[in-house]
């Protein structure tokens, strides 16, 4: 990580200096610079005094102190005076708008008080206490330096104000964050068209706007406290979805792509297989490489193959597929051919490669199909120390750097090898391997592993303020096949320099633990998880930036300390669900829901030493569909939710394969497949592991559309806004732009090899003839069921 230095290393935004030294040395660098005529020039560090910002938290309950934080330069001290006003006044309709200053000319202040920062000149931010008692209301902090001057707003209220929004309606709890009780009876206002309407809220504290058009601002009152959101806008369900899915991420120009897909359309509140022709087309930007037409059998699917042009130049592609009223998509690499030179690369591990040894990669060079001799071949490696399972696609993960750069030599066979270093850090790999020659290229993913096992870690926040807690997510699956890891103990270490801490999380039935660090250092600090799984470790790493001040605040984050039950692992339409939910230290009652595109169903429960059970019932609708749990704790209201399965036609389903633990050379293998009823099964088996495009896991992902947004308006983090510029001159801010990754560390997909491809009508096993070379393979298939279910399956194959 590191400070950007051209073009413009300097730039004014809104974020304080991370050294004095830097302004200073400017300033003498600036001094030397001038003609020596001029005199000795002598810095005047009391410019400095115009260069402070200020900060409040988003959420601030009456019966804890107020603060607001200070970024300073200088020691020059600061007047401070708070204003109780409207809060139409300040903010401002919008999830992207910024509240507005106002004159505070002509208002009496409910307290002045002034504050000396420390440390004379060197950056540093305070803390400064606001004399505000146990007052309730809306404020106005305004802080001064002399003609310059910044307000920012402090909400010192007890309401908690939390959101479902669907693209049906919107619904709004209010909660008591002392009691943790409802607030029956509460008026809220939304806004409408540029208009307030207003509404009240029921004996359960809610109220529901079920009408068009919708509003885009709520703000509530209860007493002289008051607490606001902005509502977030809801994109309509589709009337049809259409997936697509290659046989490979990577094609070359001059082979033939097998391309599947579906199409489902809504039939009232479900997804039925669509009739009719599909067209689909491959596209680099404007320019159409391929057209074809398919027609959809009575599960909604086709399948077709199509032949990329020999003379396609290399880059990124898109595959449309669209149908009268949808259109779906899939990203594909083409590796181009120049003068009939072309090129291909795979790993020459026998199986998996060993993390511990350099990965050895057995490049070609083919010209009209017969061996290049002599041909360079510049190779160019990026290393992610990530495991890319469970990843979202085109996400670029911490760590991910250039690896190796080398140009090879083809030999009298056209082929040549690299070895790529393999790491010291003890992380698993996964290399994106990019080759080029006179025109020609390809590219490729190879996935290195350190143990049968894969661990992902996750952190809630990348940039954290100080003083607040770090709370991470783990989560375990096999590498083959991609089962959960359960009932293992992970060690969990947080590193900065020679400070370090540990602790051990246990993982659930579902492969998934949770767990936070109290505090961290002021700084870069790493995060490690280590599973050990039959004598091999498994790690994965994040680094969270901890800062004086994080920027941004997100009111749509859940949090993780809300514990989740259900009874179940999947359910049927009017089926009971039983709830349990969990949050440590929670007053008051807890907010169950049962979420989709229609809306939510609700029930409070009593939160009796942090814990509320209850019955919901499963009902079907379009998209996802969640349960969900919200607490008060200590003047917040935090809120989770968890995936609900549920068996019904349209939707997600589970598949899975009976595979022997080998299988001969050339062998006639017949392979039980479990879950798939009437319909289409696409099934192929290919050498590497097949990502982005190419994985069959993830597209049943798409029926589960997102549908629900949860918001609250006293989140569990502590999270800040920034000032607005007052009345007179502009406190001055100069800041630097830091880049987390390098430019252009993006991992190649991978160029998966398909060995057998067949689409036909599902049966109880399928029967597949094993390749005659030994190695592992990769088996993935895909149901489209008649009813509009979806369902895939992946694992692996051993060939000896």
């Amino acid at each position: 990580m590191g400070f950007a230095t051209s073009p413009k290393p300097l730039r004014v935004m809104p974020v304080r200096f991370r050294s004095f030294a830097a302004v200073v040395a400017a300033l003498v660098c600036l001094s030397s610079a001038l003609p020596a005529d001029a005199g000795r020039q002598i810095v005047d560090l009391h410019k400095l005094d115009a260069y402070f910002a200020l900060f409040a938290q988003d959420s601030n309950v009456p019966w804890k102190p107020a603060t607001v934080r200070l970024d300073t330069y200088s020691s020059a001290p600061v007047a401070f005076a708070a204003y109780q006003v409207d809060p139409g006044d300040v903010l401002t309709a919008g999830s992207n708008a910024r509240p507005r200053a106002i004159d505070t000319r002509s208002l009496r202040a409910v307290a002045t008080w002034a504050f000396t920062p420390p440390g004379g000149y060197q950056f540093q931010s305070s803390d400064v206490k606001v004399p505000l008692g146990n007052r309730q209301g809306f404020f106005v902090v305004e802080a001064r330096r002399g003609n310059v001057g910044e307000q920012v707003w402090i909400n010192r209220t007890r309401i908690g104000l939390l959101s479902k929004e669907t693209p049906a309606d919107v619904l709004l709890y209010g909660a008591d964050l002392g009691t943790g009780r409802p607030l029956s009876h509460m008026r809220v206002q939304f806004v409408v068209n540029r208009s307030f309407v207003v509404r009240y809220t029921d004996a359960r504290g809610i109220v529901t706007w079920t009408t068009k058009p919708r509003p885009l601002f709520a703000l509530a009152s209860w007493g002289e406290s008051v607490a606001f959101l902005s509502l977030l806008p809801q994109v309509p369900l589709p009337p049809t979805i259409v997936g697509v899915r290659v046989s490979s991420a990577v094609a070359h120009a001059g082979e033939t792509l097998h391309v599947v897909g579906f199409a489902r359309s809504r039939n009232g509140d479900v997804l039925r297989p669509a009739r009719g022709a599909v067209s689909i087309d491959v596209r680099s930007g404007a320019t159409e490489a391929v057209h074809e037409n398919a027609t959809l059998d009575a599960a909604g699917a086709f399948s077709l193959d199509m032949t990329i042009p020999a003379s396609a130049p290399a880059g990124d592609y898109v595959v449309l597929a669209q149908t009268s009223d949808g259109v779906g998509g899939a990203t594909l690499h083409v590796d181009a051919n120049a003068g009939g030179l072309s090129l291909d690369a795979n790993a020459a591990c026998n199986g998996r490669c060993d993390p511990a040894k350099d990965v050895p990669v057995d490049i070609r060079a083919l010209r009209n199909g017969a061996p290049v001799a002599g041909a360079p071949v510049h190779v160019a490696v990026i290393r992610s120390p990530h495991v890319y399972l469970g990843v979202r696609e085109g996400e670029t993960l911490w760590a991910t750097t250039p690896w190796l750069d080398r140009t090879v030599t083809t030999d009298a066979a056209g082929r040549a090898v690299i070895a790529i270093p393999h790491p010291t850090d003890g992380l698993a790999s996964t290399y994106g391997v990019t080759m080029e020659s006179a025109g020609a290229s390809a590219v490729t993913r190879i996935i290195v592993p350190t143990a049968p096992a894969t661990v992902r870690l996750e952190v809630d926040r990348a940039e954290q303020t100080l003083g607040t807690p770090i709370a991470f997510d783990v989560f375990a699956t096999m590498v083959a096949g991609g089962a959960p890891v359960r009932n293992a103990t992970v060690t969990v270490a947080l590193q900065h320099g020679s400070d370090a801490q540990q602790q051990s999380v246990t993982l659930d039935a579902e492969g998934h633990a949770r767990g936070t660090f109290s505090s961290a250092p002021l700084g870069t600090n790493l995060l490690t998880a280590t599973l050990t799984d039959g004598g091999a470790t498994a790690m994965d790493a994040r680094a969270v930036q901890v800062d004086q001040q994080a920027s941004g605040s997100d009111m749509s984050d859940a949090s993780g300390d809300v514990r989740i039950a259900l009874d179940r692992a999947g359910y049927s339409v009017g089926d009971a669900i039983n709830v349990a939910a969990h949050l440590d230290g929670a007053d008051g009652d807890a907010l169950l829901s049962f979420e989709g595109a229609m809306g939510a169903q609700t029930l409070l429960a009593p939160a009796s030493q942090g814990r509320a059970t209850g019955t919901l019932h499963a009902t079907d609708a379009t998209g996802a569909l969640a349960v969900g749990a919200a607490f008060v704790r200590d003047g917040s209201l935090e809120w989770n939710d968890v995936p609900v399965l549920l068996r019904a036609p349209g939707r997600p389903a589970a598949l899975s394969l009976d595979l022997a633990p080998s299988y001969a050379p050339g062998a006639q293998a017949a392979i039980p497949v479990h879950g798939a009823g009437q319909g289409t099964l696409v099934v192929r088996l290919s050498r590497g592991d097949p990502s982005g495009s190419a994985r069959f896991d993830d597209l049943a992902d798409l029926l589960a559309i997102g549908a629900t947004t949860t918001q609250s308006s006293a989140p569990a983090g502590v999270t800040y806004h920034p000032w607005v510029d007052s009345t007179g001159q502009h406190a001055q801010v100069i800041g630097f732009e830091r880049r987390s990754e390098p430019a252009g560390a993006v991992l190649a997909q991978a160029a998966s090899q398909t060995i057998a491809w067949s689409v036909a009508p599902a049966a109880a096993s399928l029967a597949l003839t094993m390749p005659h070379e030994p190695g592992r393979y990769v088996l993935s298939v895909l149901f489209l069921g008649t009813d509009g279910q979806v369902a895939a399956a992946t694992e692996n194959v051993v060939v000896q």
